[in-house]
């Protein structure tokens, strides 16, 4: 995983150097707008925050056929409150990740400024550099592979293998599920089997010879300049999450730009 040494302070040399890094591969992504070739993430503690799914945070020892339990029930809790009748597992989990429930999904975002939003979003983490990790896959690869819908044939608790054995697979959110289109949304969804559900991605991928993950490092000095630069682009909570309670944290954000509320940044 390589990351540029660059130690920028001020917002518009680090916006400039932010787009050439994103920016070569996000061209890339328009020939393909189906496939996610190419997502991002924004972790607001860039140095401590794994690339590990909530399902299976500090979770990692626990005896996997607890953790394939864990996702049955997550999605039959999920099904017996909402009317998910003709919904796949898939598409079920999709938004119960989106809701804040642990899942094996592991959330990306197609554009590179909403992986910067999470990154900054957390007044809290304000001391910490934050980062936005790059998914690249233009290069071929033998562990990780990217999708043009979600796996229907997925069943909760189980393992999803496509027809070149590929252990991870990254796909775009299901359409119908709420927040696909205004965050972007992208998966990523490693199989129990082998035990990469339970491993950092940036470490089950560190040894792949396409090198797939990238690391862009955000200053914890420029964290509430972005913040409001971000707010002022029509990037906050309303815009990526909908709902009177992220409408309310959005219009708080405006009247104290210095700092946006952090229950609306939570890690998921």
């Amino acid at each position: 995983m390589s990351e540029p040494n660059i130690r920028l302070r001020k917002v518009p040399e680090f916006i400039a150097s932010f787009l050439s890094w994103a920016g070569l591969a996000g061209r890339e992504l328009n020939k393909s707008p189906l496939i996610p070739l190419v997502s991002y993430r924004g972790h607001a503690d860039g140095d401590n925050w794994k690339l590990l799914p909530s399902l299976c945070r500090e979770r990692t020892n626990m005896p996997v056929e607890l953790l394939r339990q864990d996702e049955v029930d997550v999605v039959a809790e999920f099904r017996s409150r909402f009317d998910f009748r003709d919904w796949t597992d898939m598409e079920v989990m999709a938004d119960a990740q989106h809701h804040g429930a642990p899942t094996r999904l592991l959330d990306w975002t197609r554009n590179p400024f909403v992986g910067l939003w999470f990154a900054v979003a957390n007044a809290d983490y304000d001391k910490c550099a934050g980062a936005v990790f790059q998914l690249s896959l233009l290069k071929h690869s033998s562990v990780v592979t990217a999708m043009t819908e979600s796996p229907i044939k997925f069943v909760a608790g189980g393992d999803f293998e496509s027809q070149g054995k590929h252990p991870i697979h990254v796909f775009s959110s299901p359409p119908r599920v709420e927040r696909t289109e205004r965050q972007g949304s992208v998966f990523s969804f490693a199989s129990f089997n082998g035990g990469y559900a339970t491993k950092p991605l940036e470490e089950v991928l560190v040894t792949d010879e396409s090198q797939p993950v990238r690391k862009f490092s955000v200053p914890s000095e420029l964290k509430s300049e972005l913040r409001r630069l971000l707010s002022d682009l029509g990037l906050d909570a309303w815009s990526l999450y909908g709902g009177p309670d992220a409408l309310g944290k959005s219009i708080t954000s405006r009247l104290w730009k210095s700092k946006i509320a952090p229950v609306i940044a939570t890690r998921t």
